[in-house]
């Protein structure tokens, strides 16, 4: 018989009271219950707390200890996803906070992007979307405010902006591109999503396109928590999110 290591032995607990016990975002025993609970050392929990945690069994807040991840949520980036409507499938409950926005001078990329000319203004916008309450996602925004006229007045909180470029503009938005990478947790990241272990983010850069005009309305950096989503792209057969 192969002899389990000691950290196991915490990995094994824990996982165990993961599937008959705990539900999602429910905090785990403390290191010093289960130094107590195993006769181990601190350092020796730690090892099955980081091993659940890299797989994504548990996150973890500053002063407040390791929590149980939920299970991950499908989100479909497809030519008319809406972030509301892909939450409400998985039956769970999506709202938005406005963090940022301000007028700011086009770079070369972002002039790029929008196809109008470099230190031409546009709209920066970044919010965090949650769902259940928990930080899932943040965006940064860089809005076309020579299709958007005064755009800068009109977000808040609750704003879709899908609905306000149809209602208010007139528009037509399609995502027409998307590009997808692969990053790391950074001070400031952990402190929007609220963890305190390093994660993999998701970043997927998109750029939305008026059909009738052929101008670009937007572009968008979207950073996704790893432990949180399972993206999947579907470009080919996206249907309209009205």
């Amino acid at each position: 018989m192969t002899k389990m290591f000691d950290y196991e032995l915490v990995y094994n607990y824990i996982l165990e009271l993961i599937h008959d016990e705990l539900h999602e975002h429910d905090k785990v025993p403390s290191e010093s219950m289960l130094c107590d609970k195993f006769g181990i050392s601190r350092l020796t929990v730690r090892q099955g707390i980081n091993k659940l945690k890299s797989e994504g069994y548990l996150y973890s807040r500053q002063g407040s200890g390791n929590f149980v991840n939920p299970k991950k949520i499908t989100y479909t980036i497809s030519p008319y996803t809406i972030f509301t409507n892909e939450i409400l499938k998985s039956k769970k409950t999506p709202t938005m906070k406005l963090l940022d926005k301000k007028i700011i001078k086009a770079d070369e990329f972002i002039a790029q992007k929008l196809s109008i000319k470099e230190a031409q203004e546009v709209l920066y916008v970044k919010n965090i979307r949650l769902v259940d309450d928990v930080p899932f996602l943040f965006a940064e925004y860089y809005m076309n405010i020579l299709v958007l006229d005064d755009i800068e007045n009109m977000i808040d909180d609750a704003t879709s902006f899908s609905t306000l470029y149809k209602e208010k503009y007139n528009l037509d938005p399609i995502r027409d591109s998307s590009e997808i990478d692969i990053t790391s947790t950074n001070y400031s990241s952990k402190k929007l999503f609220n963890v305190q272990n390093d994660l993999p983010i998701i970043k997927i850069s998109t750029k939305t396109t008026d059909t009738k005009t052929n101008k670009t309305i937007d572009f968008c950096y979207s950073y996704f928590r790893s432990d949180m989503a399972k993206i999947v792209v579907n470009y080919k057969n996206g249907a309209k999110n009205d």
